[in-house]
């Protein structure tokens, strides 16, 4: 049990940090190609990873639903086990 909460907390933390990451390149004003040139710091930025970064968030928000459903199934269980 405590294994599926340290795997929650670390899929929390990945999906926190690519939602921060989406949040900040939908902020971007892109250009017709779909580019933007940081000149603080050299790098283009492509709007195509920016679909990346919300599909990873997607996957991780999918994923922490489904870990945190299986955990109240099984307290659940173990409840009903105990009461018995």
């Amino acid at each position: 049990m405590k294994c599926i909460r340290h795997i929650l907390i670390i899929i929390g933390i990945i999906t926190s940090l690519f939602l921060w990451i989406f949040i900040q390149r939908a902020n971007l004003d892109y250009n017709l190609e779909g580019k933007f040139f940081s000149t603080e710091e050299g790098v283009v930025y492509n709007e195509q990873a920016k679909m990346v970064s919300g599909i990873v968030v997607l996957i991780g928000l999918i994923l922490i639903v489904i870990l945190v459903i299986g955990i109240i199934k099984r307290k659940a269980v173990e409840s009903n086990l105990s009461d018995k």
